[in-house]
């Protein structure tokens, strides 16, 4: 209950402008895992609340400047310019691409990653608490363990009913849910990112607060267990692994990072006898990047994206020869019916479509906002950038109108952790 009056009266205290816009932004965010066309409903809606409060409020703010002149936030605007020059390369990329219908389509599909961070940039949200901000994340993490749960209870039934087939035969080759697993997994690791974040407010005093945090944790990991995504789980590794240097030699809490070590040495051991498919589907990935073995499908496909960007360097192919290109590598007279495969890799998709200058304004995208969150010393944002640039690396995460929404919605939510901050420090 006490919870309840905490987000009582930070929501209370807000103008009803302000109100719908942070309702239309968590709106946005717990749709988005289930229904990318719901989730770019409200964040249409989430765009005119924005308008809607400048108006009446007169809250105005082109890219840091405020009609007080008081307070400039400009590394929280800063961090999405790049963005929207990337949008801007993909606009101009359609004037060498030969295939315009299916340029456009590209284009329009990317618009999102310009108009978000732009109506960011054009308002003001000093109103807003970090704690309206955490509120929100709380909602998707439990809306994503509530998912899991009642998963998990279909997958067993299905198990029971079956006389057949056991529960593991049907958490191997059965899809546990219908999204792509690799934008599932981004979603799930985004949710432990502020699962790990959620640990400095935790205190004996409360221990139900602990008890959800420790069922959230497990239902999330056992999430992406279950989807299986070899991309999801070698960006679980390297999240915990970093969370576990975080915990050792920066707060310089031994006792737990031991005691955590061993945890996560159990669970592995528990992964590995229990799913022996799934571990042996992380282990053999790990072994062939290390040999550099290029046997598996996933990077012959990007080997035969890594063929196209050789002959088309600076300028790329277009964003609507994007796939016409990898046809030829698919599509043969044996098999006139064969799928083309897209890169699986967001850094090769972008620069073959782009050329250099899509590649550079990704990279920008990236890696400027790790450096100012890092340097900030904020925790969430920093590990969901890290998690990001990794499943960039497995997956075309801009290829799907939900992997749009969700990165251009994420970034502009560490963006506003970034203002509000700023804005409360110097307060």
């Amino acid at each position: 209950m006490k919870t309840f009056d905490l987000i009582h009266k930070e929501v209370a205290k807000l103008h009803w402008t302000e109100k719908a816009e942070l309702y239309n932004m968590a709106f946005m965010l717990l749709s988005i895992p289930f229904d990318s066309g719901v989730g770019l409903i409200f964040a249409c809606l989430w765009i005119l609340s924005m308008a809607l409060k400048n108006t009446l409020l007169k809250r105005w703010s082109f890219f840091g400047w405020h009609q007080d002149k008081t307070y400039h936030y400009n590394k929280s605007y800063h961090i999405l310019i790049p963005m929207m020059c990337l949008w801007v390369v993909y606009l101009l990329s359609l004037l060498w691409t030969e295939n315009m219908v299916t340029g456009w389509g590209e284009v329009g599909q990317l618009v999102w990653i310009l108009v978000i961070p732009f109506a960011f940039a054009c308002t003001d949200f000093r109103e807003i608490s970090i704690k309206c901000l955490r509120i929100i994340l709380w909602l998707n993490v439990l809306l994503l363990s509530a998912l899991s749960v009642v998963l998990l209870m279909r997958m067993i039934v299905q198990a029971t009913i079956s006389a057949e087939h056991s529960f593991l035969w049907f958490m191997m080759n059965q899809d546990f849910y219908y999204i792509h697993h690799s934008y599932m997994a981004l979603y799930i690791l985004t949710g432990l990112a502020f699962l790990y974040e959620e640990m400095n407010h935790l205190n004996k005093a409360n221990p139900s607060r602990i008890v959800l945090w420790v069922f959230c944790f497990v239902c999330l990991v056992l999430f992406l267990l279950c989807i299986n995504s070899r991309a999801g789980l070698l960006c679980l590794v390297v999240l915990l692994f970093m969370c576990w240097l975080h915990q050792t030699f920066m707060r310089k809490k031994y006792r737990f990072a031991i005691i955590s070590l061993v945890a996560l040495s159990l669970m592995v051991v528990i992964v590995h006898f229990s799913l022996p498919s799934h571990f042996r589907r992380l282990s053999g990935t790990v072994e062939q990047i290390a040999n550099g073995d290029a046997s598996d499908g996933r990077f012959a496909i990007m080997g035969n994206a890594w063929t196209v960007i050789q002959d088309n360097v600076i300028w790329g192919v277009g964003a609507g020869d994007r796939m016409d290109v990898l046809t030829p590598f698919y599509v043969t007279e044996e098999d006139p019916e064969a799928t083309v495969y897209c890169p699986h890799n967001q850094f090769l998709d972008t620069w073959m479509a782009t050329g250099i200058m899509g590649l550079l304004a990704l990279l920008v995208m990236l890696f400027y906002p790790l450096f100012v969150t890092w340097k900030k010393r904020l925790l969430f944002p920093f590990l969901f950038l890290a998690v990001l640039f990794l499943s960039l690396l497995f997956e075309s995460m801009l290829e799907r109108q939900m992997g749009v929404v969700f990165v251009a919605v994420m970034y502009v939510y560490c963006a506003m952790i970034l203002q509000i901050t700023d804005f409360e420090t110097n307060r």
